[in-house]
């Protein structure tokens, strides 16, 4: 039957269904369905069946705009426009299937046919109460080839086809009946199979006879998968001889059936792959795989590109350990009691105290130091304190921008925040918002990184820690 224009009609207003059609005669135009259209580009003829992107998507015919909707090939485009449209279409007046596949239930019944046409061009028809065809398929289950033979046999062909499945069952021949062997297939190709076929094949024998592709392949791959779970043994059977897209009927133009068994005996058995979880790796590996050297900033605390806090009880001290730190580092003196291999630039991010406290502490605690290291001082450590800046959040997305720009030009190697809870807005009781401060919308890691800050460190109080030799403070007192 060929394209009438209740056919045409009926199939876009299927397929544009939802859309605003503005319509003027036969002609209609709406918002294109193949990309993101603002303003109608898309025009069609509801009488004549063809349609125009004036955006540039493409045109043609029903069959172009089946192809494109659907991503499909040619055959399925037949397949399902004449579902849509309810009769089968595109063929030759007279035209003849050269082959009707029945598709029945578990009893025998037929469910619906598959007529193959020549340029291996598909229909589908299912009976209808008054003795008719309904080429509308809908939603109706759709049961695997051959299923009534399938269920009493005890080795079971699986190919990518109707016509396959017919060959294989015809070179076995009486061979085949006696052995219980059946050949099925599902309804809609390759990549297709459902899980809920595979319980047919409890306590079967299974052959795949893949497709010499990599969609074939793929296909066989996951029968095996979903069908083991229930089969007895299961073989993938890639025969001799065949070009790219070959199947088991182009190998038995050539082949009998005896020489399709010797195949099938000759074929290791299949076995799932081995279970891997990939969230461990042995010792050995792991620590083959590691730097026999680590590059410190603080040998044996701090390495370089590692993050870290300072936690103690408020007062404590822990504003004079990280000024000591941030001058330690940048004169390259051990910082109590620990070596610091060679000096490394620092930036101090000062906002808990008032300048000039955080200025008086760094001025006596270098005073304790070497006085000849004063030019190291003057180029590696840089201050930010509420005298530079009034305010800066690490949750502004505004004032995190301006931070980063500013270490990008200072190319520290590590930052000190003191202190980290007046950094932020975000309530320290509420775990999803301190994720949120600690990792702002443009991560300070990431953007440290390249700046060459490899690592950061802020403090911040807790009610409770574990004191080695008495509080921080006292030893830094003393």
């Amino acid at each position: 039957m060929n394209l009438e224009p209740q056919h045409a009609r009926r199939y876009f207003e299927a397929r544009l269904r939802g859309r605003r059609l503005i319509q003027r005669g036969d002609e209609a135009t709406t918002n294109c369905v193949f990309h993101d259209d603002r303003n109608p580009s898309l025009s069609v003829n509801l009488e004549k069946g063809v349609w125009t992107c004036h955006a540039g998507c493409g045109n043609g015919g029903i069959l172009e705009f089946e192809e494109k909707f659907s991503r499909c090939d040619r055959e399925t485009a037949r397949a399902n426009v004449a579902e849509i449209v309810g009769e089968p279409l595109f063929q030759g007046k007279g035209e003849q299937p050269e082959a009707v596949y029945q598709y029945q239930d578990a009893q025998g019944r037929v469910v619906f046919d598959k007529l193959r046409y020549p340029g291996k061009r598909f229909v589908q028809r299912r009976p209808t109460e008054k003795g008719g065809y309904d080429y509308k398929l809908g939603d109706i289950k759709k049961p695997l080839y051959r299923l009534p033979e399938l269920l009493v046999a005890n080795n079971i062909a699986i190919c990518e086809g109707e016509k396959d499945c017919d060959n294989v069952l015809r070179a076995f021949g009486d061979k085949g009946k006696s052995q219980h062997l059946a050949a099925t297939t599902n309804f809609d190709g390759a990549g297709k199979w459902r899980d809920e076929h595979s319980i047919f094949f409890a306590g079967k024998r299974v052959v795949i006879f893949p497709d010499q592709d990599q969609i074939g392949q793929k296909h066989a791959q996951q029968v095996a998968e979903s069908v083991s779970r229930y089969a007895v043994g299961i073989r993938i059977v890639n025969l001799p001889g065949l070009a790219e897209h070959g199947d088991v009927s182009d190998y038995l133009e050539n082949h009998s059936g005896d020489e399709l068994i010797a195949e099938i005996k000759k074929t290791p058995q299949w076995r799932p792959a081995e279970p891997t979880q990939k969230l461990f790796v042995p010792a050995p590996a792991f620590v083959s795989t590691t730097p026999e050297e680590i590059e410190w900033l603080v040998e044996g605390i701090i390495e370089r590109g590692a993050n870290g806090f300072f936690s103690a009880v408020p007062k404590d001290g822990k504003s004079w350990a990280a000024v000591d730190l941030a001058i330690c580092l940048a004169l390259g003196f051990p910082w109590l009691g620990f070596r610091i291999p060679r000096p490394a630039r620092v930036a101090l991010i000062s906002r808990e105290d008032n300048p000039s406290l955080t200025a008086w502490r760094i001025k006596h605690l270098f005073n304790g130091k070497s006085s000849t290291a004063a030019g190291l001082l003057e180029t590696n450590l840089y201050v930010n304190s509420r005298r530079e800046s009034a305010e800066l959040m690490l949750d502004n997305p505004e004032q995190m921008a301006e931070l980063l720009d500013a270490l990008k030009l200072l190319r520290p190697q590590f930052a000190i925040f003191d202190v980290f809870n007046v950094l932020h807005c975000a309530d320290e009781n509420d775990a999803q918002e301190m994720r949120a401060a600690a990792q702002p919308p443009d991560p300070i890691h990431y953007r440290i990184e390249s700046t060459e800050v490899s690592a950061k460190l802020s403090r911040v109080d807790a009610p409770s820690v574990h004191r080695r030799e008495g509080s921080t403070a006292e030893r830094y007192m003393q």
